[in-house]
């Protein structure tokens, strides 16, 4: 091999192995980063209902009565003038929140839950398309 080709070589290698340790580097503890969550992920983490644990995912934002996808779009969004949010509906057991949406998550409890998935906007199942999803969905599945 020329010295070019070996050194070509190196850096692919080098590049894999960065690569391979950014992918194994996990986020902070207590902090969700995936977009279902288990119950007992919630429950070993020391929350107490559905709200607390998603006030620790890093892709939502979780204001007093608000609760959103960091991002933002023009139809449905709360924030502040600098950055806006997706509003996300609230699906429980299948069935469609059309209330309060935090104070339906704090009456959830820990104990009770199966999983926590999130739906962005372009991921929205077909069954859940309607009026109000276009901000995604939180989706919680209780025993």
């Amino acid at each position: 091999m020329n010295e070019r080709t070996r050194r070509s070589a190196a850096i692919a290698a080098i590049m894999v192995l960065m690569m391979a340790a950014a992918c194994a580097s996990a986020g902070r503890p207590g902090t969700y980063t995936r977009l279902v969550i288990t119950g007992s992920e919630i429950r070993e983490a020391g929350y107490q209902s559905a709200y607390e644990a998603l006030t620790h995912h890093r892709d939502l934002i979780v204001f007093e009565g608000e609760i959103g996808f960091k991002g933002g779009n023009d139809r449905s969004t709360f924030g502040r003038e600098t950055q806006d949010y997706y509003l996300p509906m609230l699906v429980v057991d299948g069935d469609f929140n059309l209330n309060d949406a935090v104070t339906t998550l704090r009456r959830i409890s820990a104990d009770e839950i199966v999983t926590i998935r999130l739906y962005y906007s372009s991921m929205v199942p077909a069954r859940y398309r309607r009026p109000g999803a276009e901000g995604g969905v939180i989706e919680v599945n209780t025993r």
